[in-house]
């Protein structure tokens, strides 16, 4: 096997191929990563698709059979300026919403750059080279909103034994147990697997960090978390968007790594029960207004991403951003499910109806306490 065979691209976070430039070799990079539009305009579809109904399009096609609403002027209008009006949401939206590459498919070579491989990188940390040096490249984690990863699997938990207990958000100190309240504290296990840092890369260990723990018997057919596709934000409310930095390749390439991803801020997440939970490779820029409802609902995308999801196995860490597109799967078998959440340190509000208070850490000062429901938008 010869060095960087499975070398494809270099992630142009401009989301610009460089194989159509003088004197660049052909790959097929050049659709990774990409938005919605860019898939669905290049696939065997004659036309983009209608997304289906989000909360300014219900609310356009109210207001234009509502007398008293001065949209009201264009009843009458709906097969020309009203559908045109939907056709450049939809347009608009779709390039919002950007198909990342899965992660095992990321690295970064000698000097920084990052790749994309043909085939995904090993997933046993037995190919990793512990025995040599680390670079002097600077980490390099996706920005918002140039996104190449929207999530990865980073572990597996051993989750205590159940006890109904059922906090969200609550505020503690990273790497110190007895920050949690007596009957959390079955839990640093599970904190500690989660490979934290802040958003500009450096240690969470002595940060206040959030936790979330459901434990509750689900029936047959129903979810215990939300379902439908949504994204986190706006109810994490960071304050820096997380980042995902790979893992880098050794100089003679062939999949050996001088250590493992780093993921920047974030959110790490796992359920007890396998495929109760699924996750797409999508990332929202949920910077522009409607795309997402005020819950950070978007069930009218799911036509729109050109792929399946990736149900989550039970036990299985991932991460993710607050703008992957994911939900709760309906369990198929009655019994008890156990969610772990832990989100960064780098977050801005804190949401007081919704969250768990914690007598022994109290909140950052630069924490802005939200005491309205958080499903509103964030001025």
């Amino acid at each position: 096997m010869e060095p960087h065979e499975f070398r494809i691209g270099i992630i142009d976070t401009t989301r610009y191929c460089r194989c159509g430039r003088e004197g660049a070799e052909p790959c097929n990079f050049h659709l990774f990563p990409s938005t919605a539009y860019d898939h669905l305009r290049k696939s065997n579809t004659s036309a983009i698709p209608a997304i289906g109904w989000t909360q300014i399009m219900r609310e356009l096609f109210c207001g234009v059979h509502d007398e008293a609403c001065i949209l009201n002027r264009l009843r009458g209008q709906e097969d020309t300026l009203v559908r045109y009006i939907s056709t450049f949401m939809d347009t608009e939206y779709l390039k919002s919403v950007t198909l990342t590459v899965p992660a095992r498919q990321v690295g970064k070579i000698w000097g920084g750059d990052v790749i994309r491989f043909n085939h995904p990188r090993p997933s046993d940390w037995e190919t990793i080279c512990e025995n040599v040096g680390k670079g002097e490249e600077e980490s390099n984690p996706s920005t918002y909103p140039n996104d190449y990863v929207a999530w990865t699997r980073c572990g597996q938990l051993e989750f205590p034994l159940p006890n109904g207990r059922k906090v969200n958000m609550m505020p503690f100190i990273f790497g110190d147990v007895n920050s949690l309240p007596e009957d959390l504290k079955c839990y640093h296990e599970c904190i500690m697997k989660c490979p934290m840092q802040d958003s500009n890369g450096n240690e969470a260990t002595g940060k206040v960090c959030y936790l979330t723990v459901h434990e509750s018997f689900v029936n047959p057919q129903e979810t215990q978390r939300r379902s439908g596709l949504h994204i986190e934000a706006p109810g994490t409310a960071f304050s820096k968007a997380p980042g995902f930095d790979p893992a880098t390749e050794h100089h003679w390439g062939v999949g050996f790594y001088y250590g493992t991803d780093k993921f920047h801020g974030g959110i790490f997440m796992a359920s007890s029960v396998a495929k109760t939970s699924r996750l797409f490779d999508a990332v929202v820029d949920n910077s522009i207004p409607g795309i997402v409802d005020a819950h950070g609902g978007c069930e009218y995308l799911r036509r729109c991403l050109g792929q399946g999801g990736t149900e989550l196995e039970a036990n299985e860490l991932i991460w993710m951003t607050d703008r992957t597109i994911h939900e709760a799967i309906p369990q198929e078998t009655a019994g008890i499910r156990q969610f772990f959440r832990l989100v960064g340190p780098d977050i801005s509000h804190w949401f007081a109806k919704h969250s768990t208070t914690n007598p022994l850490v109290p909140l950052p000062k630069d924490i802005v306490v939200v005491e309205e429901d958080k499903f509103r938008s964030i001025s």
